[in-house]
Order: structure tokens, then C-alpha cells, then sequence
């Protein structure tokens, strides 16, 4: 069987309305032609409270190892980038996700993230005393459906550097250009 490798960090995110204390929940999302066999396939970072403006700086390490019975359904990875207030409450900032390179070596790539808006009851509850709107299915954010139907804003950018190895896709005659 061909094997990839998944190597790199989560370098941090940029762009998002509550700037400050955020940290990021992530997992990859894999079809069912694929096995992972070593590496945490989810976690999250830790809190960072960068200077206004600043990027928020979590580089948190990736690092997966899968083997594949075929191309279909391959990886993705799917974020959440929460922020923490003065009394360690966590409000959602973005949700997202992006596409594993497919070819082999050093990538970097952003990740746009969005937040549902609500009602307009709801955005006047959020303000005065936070919760804002949250998915009740996460999986709608990576997986293709009815996620067309939300009504959302923008969020922020998770930036990632990823390092793609591919193993022995010559052997089985798989081309990734």
C-alpha cells in the first residue's frame, strides 16, 4: 500500500474580531480508503493573548502517518478557533477547513474561517452577554451538504506549514501531479 506522511505545525491565525486569548481545536478528517497509523489525528492549542493586531502564535506541531487503499477521500483538516474572555469562558471565533497538499514537499497553507451569524436576536444577546451562535453538527464544516444554507461572516486565517512526504506511489503507478 502507498503511504503519506503529515508533517508540520499550526503556526497561528490572524484576522479575528476577538483577538486576543485564542486558541484553536483541530482534527483530520480522512475517507475510507485511508488508515492511520501513528500520529494524534485531533487536538488544540494552547491560549495565546497576542499585542493588537499581532498574530496568535500557537505553532503546534502536526505529524500523521497514513497508509491508502486509494486517493479517494484524502485528508482534510478542520479547525475551530475559540476565544477565552476574562472569566474563562470560550466563544467560537471561526470555523474552517482546507485540503492536505497532494503533492510532496513543503507547503504553506491558509485556512479562511468563518462563524454563523444568527438571528438578529441572538447577535444583541451575544453582545451584551456572549454565546455566540455555534454549529449544532460540526461535521458541517467539512464534509459537502447543506452548509450552503447558513447565513455566515467572515472570521479569521489559521496559517499552517505542512511537509507531504509520499511513499511508494511510483510502486503502485499512482501519479499526484
Amino acid at each position: 500500500m502507498t503511504e503519506v506522511h503529515i508533517i508540520g505545525q499550526i503556526i497561528g491565525g490572524t484576522g479575528f474580531d476577538n483577538g486576543r486569548n485564542l486558541f484553536c481545536k483541530w482534527g483530520i478528517q480522512a475517507g475510507l480508503n485511508w488508515d492511520r497509523l501513528e500520529g494524534a489525528d485531533s487536538g488544540q492549542t494552547h491560549v495565546d493573548h497576542p499585542e493588537e493586531g499581532e498574530m496568535a502564535v500557537w505553532a503546534h506541531p502536526l505529524d500523521l502517518h497514513y497508509s491508502c487503499k486509494g486517493l479517494s477521500g484524502w485528508p482534510k483538516i478542520y479547525c475551530q478557533v475559540w476565544h477565552q474572555d476574562s472569566h474563562g469562558r470560550s466563544d467560537i471565533c471561526g470555523y474552517g477547513f482546507c485540503h492536505i497538499p497532494t503533492s510532496p514537499g513543503t507547503h504553506h497553507v491558509e485556512c479562511v474561517t468563518w462563524v454563523p451569524e444568527g438571528t438578529l436576536w441572538e447577535r444583541i444577546s451575544a453582545f451584551f452577554i456572549g454565546g455566540y451562535p455555534r454549529l449544532k453538527l460540526e461535521e458541517v464544516v467539512y464534509t459537502p451538504g447543506d452548509r450552503f444554507r447558513l447565513q455566515t461572516k467572515a472570521g479569521g486565517v489559521i496559517h499552517f506549514e505542512l511537509s507531504v512526504v509520499l511513499k511508494d506511489f511510483e510502486k503502485y503507478n499512482i501519479r499526484y501531479n
